[in-house]
């Protein structure tokens, strides 16, 4: 048994449709059965004017049919039937019409065909009259007129309901969202309301797919990141008590402190949750602090300043992440573990001696990404974080090989 949801737009629709078409059709019906009480009294007021006529003439004529009243019949496309005519006009197969009955004289009208017969007598005579050429009843033009009528209602139905029926696809889609089912597909073509909101609820779930992948990173990053001051300070807890182990098991500590305010704001920046704040810094002032987040021997970094003072607006937190980890990629990669900075007027340049990377720069932005060169130990994020950082501030990362060195530039305009 198929159960009805009563309060469904389309079950509404469906009904208001309906007893539209109801009261149409009503109101059709009342207008054919005005027409036809109208065209009956029409009629019995033509043919009561025409029988007083007749009857007249006949009673000053001793019931004799005059020529003069003949004539004036014919301009009337009204005719006598003689007795002949008058056997033929049995009432069998006749539509009766009206009945008039006078003080003077009864009258009952009849219509075959196309003509009206008219019986009348009274005490003194009785005659049948055909109208030849009478004013017809048409209801044809009022059914027309409602077939019209209930052909748009249909089609607007139809219009409608196609309109609205991906509101039924979208219901389904949320309550697979619902279930935590992110994999859902719309495709629903147009400009109209019900396009839009099903647009806006694609982009919802895409954000929603980025925010949960933030989270997975921001986990992953986590478990990889804080391997290493763990295992520092683990050991720094087995070594006898001195000033200068306290002051490295400080220096863990601070650095865990500083990957967890990383992770912080790499999180609220792959999830978009809010508008990155920029302001101009010297780029050598981003690079300082990229190097004390890099928790690196800075003896393995070498900068050199092509052009000096260089400035750049930037978030400055964000953007040292991102020099950070193109520091330690350089680094981790680096066939004699050095990397070397050159800062232009309009790019930052990171060069270590490394192979060459074996797949298109554009793959390496992929989260998770592993190619056979990765360090095993790698989650695959570092670059995908740094394409993310520099999307949000309008610049790229681009990727060269030249004389056995790797080039990572960071493009920027002033």
């Amino acid at each position: 048994m198929i159960k009805i949801n009563k309060n469904s737009i389309f079950f509404n629709i469906t009904t208001v449709f309906l007893i539209s078409i109801l009261f149409i059709g009503i109101t059709f019906y009342a207008v054919i059965k005005n027409s036809e009480k109208r065209h009956k009294n029409f009629l019995k007021r033509k043919y009561s004017t025409i029988v007083n006529t007749v009857l007249f003439q006949l009673h000053n004529n001793h019931g004799r049919v005059s020529k003069d009243l003949e004539e004036k019949l014919a301009n009337l496309n009204i005719e006598i039937l003689n007795a002949k005519e008058i056997r033929q006009s049995s009432l069998d197969g006749m539509d009766h019409v009206c009945n008039i009955l006078t003080p003077m004289y009864s009258m009952r009208v009849f219509k075959k065909d196309k003509s009206y017969y008219i019986f009348f007598k009274n005490p003194m005579f009785s005659m049948i009259l055909r109208d030849n050429n009478p004013t017809m009843l048409n209801t044809k033009y009022i059914l027309i007129a409602l077939f019209i009528i209930a052909l748009i209602l249909f089609f607007s139905y139809v219009s409608i309901v196609k309109k609205l029926y991906p509101l039924n696809i979208l219901q389904k889609k949320i309550q697979n969202l619902g279930k935590g089912d992110l994999d859902i597909n719309i495709d629903i073509d147009g400009e109209d309301e019900i396009a839009t909101l099903a647009k806006e609820f694609k982009n919802s779930i895409d954000n929603l797919k980025v925010l949960k992948q933030s989270r997975d990173i921001f986990l992953r990053n986590i478990m990889h990141e804080l391997k290493t001051p763990i295992t520092k300070g683990r050991f720094l807890t087995k070594l006898p008590p001195s000033a200068e182990n306290k002051d490295k098991m400080e220096k863990v500590f601070i650095r865990l402190e500083t990957l967890i305010n990383e992770f912080a704001t790499i999180e609220e920046l792959i999830s978009r949750q809010n508008k990155i704040e920029k302001k101009e810094y010297f780029v050598i002032d981003i690079l300082d602090n990229a190097l004390d987040l890099l928790f690196e021997d800075e003896e393995n970094i070498k900068i050199e300043e092509f052009e000096k003072n260089v400035k750049i607006k930037v978030n400055f937190k964000l953007f040292s992440i991102a020099v950070k980890n193109l520091l330690d990629n350089g680094l981790k990669y680096s066939k004699d573990k050095k990397v070397n900075v050159i800062i232009e007027k309009k790019r930052i340049l990171f060069v270590n001696k490394s192979d060459k990377l074996k797949y298109p720069v554009e793959r390496y932005f992929e989260p998770f990404f592993k190619s056979s060169e990765t360090n095993k130990q790698s989650f695959g994020l570092g670059l995908y974080i740094v394409h993310n950082i520099l999307t949000s501030h309008n610049m790229h990362l681009s990727y060269d090989y030249k004389e056995g060195k790797s080039i990572f530039a960071v493009n920027f305009s002033q």
